[in-house]
């Protein structure tokens, strides 16, 4: 067997290659020199800062035995940077301190709060107070979470040696064991010292080590080097309240249905007082409620002036010089939930005839129904239909409507956003003096609170939410358009909506119901004329030559293709051409070539309205085309020749000069000439060679308003809006609406906490949160704005009414405090993260005073001593133990030593960092 045995190939092992423990120490120690970690940076933490501060975090990813091992850098960003002066901490002894001894010795930021939330800081941080640390733990530490000891000294004994040789002042954690048991361990490194960190759980804690005399024995016993000076001792002791819950059942527009005030539960009910915007739900769900605790600190004291033990304590509410209460609420508004809900819709883009069926309208209008080969035949008065302006029938407008709703429950949603087209089921009429006051064109692109545009788009939210979803929502809205098309058919203007032209600094729905009554009122004026001339045909006796003449005057349009040509040459035309289309006289303006003849101002067409999105269209076009086209300058100068046109015809005499006098005035200019006479001539950009203004004037011809082509096509522009909002997607719809809706839902908040009379407490939340809804109403993106941030915050101020509301009980309003006292401290729990001092020894009780009845103090006292051992919940003890000047003369280096001991009922959590000296091992 031996011969067998070939020494080449036996215990062949290459011991000159790095070994894992090796190669993992090389990049730990890389990354650890990125960070900075041999720097000490930062000034002296301030009272609870790294409670309040934002942390930097930085992660890497490193492969070790087959497992990937992530290693976090956790930094706070403190107010100043600086490095810690010695004075920083009086009888601080040794000149080896880093920042991470000075954070253990330092009682400012020993307690945070007791609340968590998800943003909070890392459990490190509480426990210990440190500023910097560094955490390795396995990367999905769930499922493969360290589990023996050989694993904890691997990578313990890695940091140990890494931190040597680069020199860190960082302190460097290993995360062991189940990572929801928050177990760590870790060292941190200094020239001549050395601190260990261990954490240990019991859940069934000695009977003597719950207290704080047994805990001084075990940390005394821990301690590796005999100090002389007394520990110092800092204690919180937390005790619960009852939860209080308040039951706001939740409010559905137009549901008759099942509400939450219908289940049972355990609460005083507590309605919430609207006056205004009922198209939102509102209230709160069941489960909602805000929990107290009350906090009492002893910030320091010696371990020798104290005594706490199973038989006797002297920490107890009454002696604690610092008192404080927090409130945890867990509340769901139902306004939020369907704004959240209804922010769904922004993804949806099915078609509305998917829902509704092809035409949905259900009527056409009349210029639809006409036969267009009667305008063939017809004469131009002849042919007009007279009109009934009686309110018309609503039968048609629920009828074979596919959708959720029941055909009286869309009337009762119709008569709510139309309330005159139903008299005898209109609650809420539209005000005529409406909430101006509140609405800032120039700021929100919204529209007018308790608008038709307001109604409709809370009223969809709310069909999204509660009344069947994307279908009720679809139901709905075809039945709006319907309602729009009975409107136009019989010259009714819709109601709810803010009067003139299309206002672009509203929103868009706003802008085309606007354009909208803009056509239902040209087309009254164009049929107001028709009548009065069929009257006056009748009534007069003379030929058809004057009645056509008659009828020149009176200003109907004829939509004349072209103008009527003048006979001969120009100038004798001109001349020859009576006076038409006179408005009145331009003050005391005489013609330029003619003196004894007065200048006059005609009558000219209506500018013509458009929306936002027309606007849009045409500065594309006009991009597209570029300056120097001939379509472009048609575009632009359409209603300049129109106007040119009719000067022409009020003033046959006058020349392009006076039609400047009048229409331009900046652009007659006086001048004074060499001789030092003053007089008037056209501005540069007048007599340019090539100039707009001169060629449309060449080109215009001698036609009163009357004769002229229509700018404004009403009946095409209003079948255009119609056909605009019957051909919306479900996602269009969404766009349309939305930003009304969040308006709408801030101002019901506005309205509810006015009637609470807490709006100067949430003032400064509801001025951001329109700020925010402003620069999202304006944002120029095509695409749909991210409400995420926005919905977060209006959730976050209605959770803060409903812990008002919970603290206002709590304080006994209103029999045994007042209302200005619990908003004062209300206003401190805003500012302070969901506390306020009830008890401060310092500053005396002045400041706590609710009412002549007495501090909260003494409101909430009596509910501890009724069974104080069952309201307490958690006890926290931090010992504290620094070397001295003395130590140091005689060449000792004791480091500091602290322990955080946790007692929750029987349990105990020991969190330990003590400190050797390195000097002689």
């Amino acid at each position: 067997m031996a011969e067998e045995i070939d020494d080449n190939d036996f215990y062949r092992e290459n011991f000159s290659a790095d070994s894992d423990w090796e190669v993992f120490n090389v990049q730990l120690g890389e990354l650890l020199q990125k960070w900075d970690v041999a720097v000490d940076m930062g000034a002296p933490l301030q009272p609870e800062e790294l409670f309040h501060c934002k942390w930097h975090v930085e992660t890497e990813r490193l492969d070790m035995l087959r497992n990937s091992i992530a290693v976090d850098y956790y930094e706070a960003q403190t107010s100043e940077k600086g490095s810690p002066t010695a004075e920083s901490e009086p009888g601080s002894g040794c000149l080896q301190r880093t920042n991470c001894h000075h954070d253990l010795m330092s009682n400012l930021n020993t307690f945070g709060p007791p609340i968590r939330s998800s943003s909070e800081l890392h459990t490190l941080a509480r426990i210990y107070g440190l500023r910097r640390f560094v955490l390795l733990h396995p990367v999905q530490a769930s499922g493969n979470y360290m589990k023996s000891t050989s694993e904890f000294n691997f990578f313990l004994s890695a940091a140990a040696v890494v931190a040597a040789e680069v020199s860190s002042v960082v302190p460097i954690f290993v995360q062991i064991h189940d990572p929801k048991w928050n177990f760590y361990t870790g060292v941190a490194m200094a020239p001549a010292l050395r601190t260990n960190f261990r954490l240990i759980g019991l859940e069934q804690a000695p009977q003597e080590c719950r207290y704080l005399s047994g805990l001084l024995t075990l940390f005394h016993d821990k301690l590796p080097s005999a100090y002389t000076q007394e520990a110092r001792v800092s204690v919180r002791m937390t005790y619960t309240l009852d939860a209080v819950r308040i039951r706001m059942p939740l409010y559905v527009p137009f549901n008759h249905g099942l509400g939450s005030e219908d289940i049972a539960i355990d609460g005083d009910v507590e309605r919430l007082d609207v006056q205004h915007f009922y198209a939102l739900p509102h209230g709160y769900a069941p489960e909602s409620s805000t929990e107290s605790y009350l906090v009492y600190t002893w910030p320091e004291l010696l371990e020798s002036v104290t005594f706490d033990s199973e038989q006797r304590t002297d920490f107890v509410p009454s002696k604690a010089p610092l008192g404080k209460i927090y409130l945890s609420v867990e509340a769901f508004s139902y306004l939020s939930l369907c704004l959240a809900d209804y922010q769904t819709v922004g993804r949806v883009t099915r078609s509305l005839e998917s829902y509704v069926g092809r035409n949905f309208s259900g009527m056409s209008s009349g210029a639809e129904r006409t036969n267009p080969l009667d305008k063939l035949t017809e004469h131009k008065l002849s042919g007009r239909r007279e009109r009934s302006y009686e309110l018309p029938s609503q039968e048609s407008l629920t009828k074979r409507l596919p959708g959720p709703m029941t055909e009286k429950e869309l009337i009762e949603l119709l008569a709510y956003l139309f309330p005159d087209m139903y008299p005898e089921m209109a609650l809420f009429p539209y005000a005529k003096q409406s909430f101006k006051d509140k609405f800032d064109p120039m700021r929100i692109k919204s529209a007018v609170p308790d608008s038709l545009v307001c109604r409709l788009s809370s009223l969809l939210a709310t069909c999204h939410a509660h009344l069947g979803s994307l279908e009720g929502m679809a139901q709905l809205w075809a039945a709006f358009t319907r309602q729009l098309r009975l409107f136009w058919d019989n010259c009714l203007t819709v109601p709810g909506i803010a009067p003139g032209f299309p206002d672009t600094r509203t929103c868009l729905l706003h802008q085309k119901l606007q354009m909208l009554n803009v056509c239902v009122e040209r087309r009254l004026q164009r049929e107001a004329f028709g009548k009065r001339k069929q009257q006056q045909t009748k009534v007069s006796n003379v030929d058809e030559q004057e009645e056509e003449e008659e009828e020149e005057d009176d200003g109907e349009f004829y939509d004349c293709d072209e103008a009527i040509p003048s006979s001969g040459s120009p100038t004798k035309a001109v001349l020859s051409l009576k006076p038409e289309g006179r408005l009145k006289r331009l003050g005391q303006e005489r013609l330029l070539d003619e003196t004894e003849e007065y200048l006059y101002v005609p009558e000219t067409q209506e500018p013509v309205p458009k929306t936002e999105d027309q606007l849009q269209d045409d500065a594309e076009v006009m991009l597209k085309l570029g300056p120097g086209s001939g379509l472009s300058t048609q575009m632009m100068c359409t209603s300049l020749l129109s106007d040119m046109e009719a000067f022409k015809a009020a003033n046959p005499r006058g020349r392009m000069e006076d039609f400047i006098r009048w229409y331009s005035p900046k652009d007659w200019e006086q001048v004074v000439d060499d001789n030092g006479e003053s007089r008037h001539q056209l501005s540069v950009r007048m007599t340019t060679e090539g100039n707009t203004w001169q060629k449309v004037w060449e080109q215009a011809q001698p036609v009163p308003v009357a004769r002229q082509r229509r700018l404004f096509d009403d009946t095409n522009e209003a079948l255009k809006v119609l056909h605009y909002l019957e051909t919306r997607n479900m996602s269009e719809i969404y766009g349309l609406t939305i930003i009304p809706t969040l308006h709408t839902a801030i101002l019901k908040l506005i309205d509810i906490f006015s009637n609470a009379q807490v709006q100067d407490i949430f003032a400064s939340h509801i001025e951001q949160l329109l700020n925010d809804l402003c620069r999202l109403s304006r944002s120029h993106s095509n695409e749909l704005p991210q409400l995420e941030s926005l919905l977060q915050d209006l959730a976050e101020l209605e959770r803060r009414f409903y812990q008002f509301k919970c603290f206002e009980r709590l304080a006994g309003y209103p029999k045994r405090s007042n209302l200005d006292e619990i908003k004062r401290q209300f206003e401190e729990i805003l500012m302070n993260e969901n506390c306020c001092t009830i008890v401060d020894k310092k500053r005396g009780a002045a400041g706590d005073v609710l009412c002549s009845g007495g501090s909260l103090y003494d409101l909430l006292s009596p509910k501890l001593e009724q069974d104080i051992s069952s309201r307490l919940i958690s006890k926290d003890y931090v010992i504290r133990l620094d070397g001295d000047a003395k130590s140091r003369e005689k060449g000792l280096y004791l480091g500091p030593q602290f322990m955080r001991a946790i007692v929750t009922g029987e349990k105990l959590r020991l969190c330990g960092a003590f400190t050797e000296s390195t000097v002689f091992v």
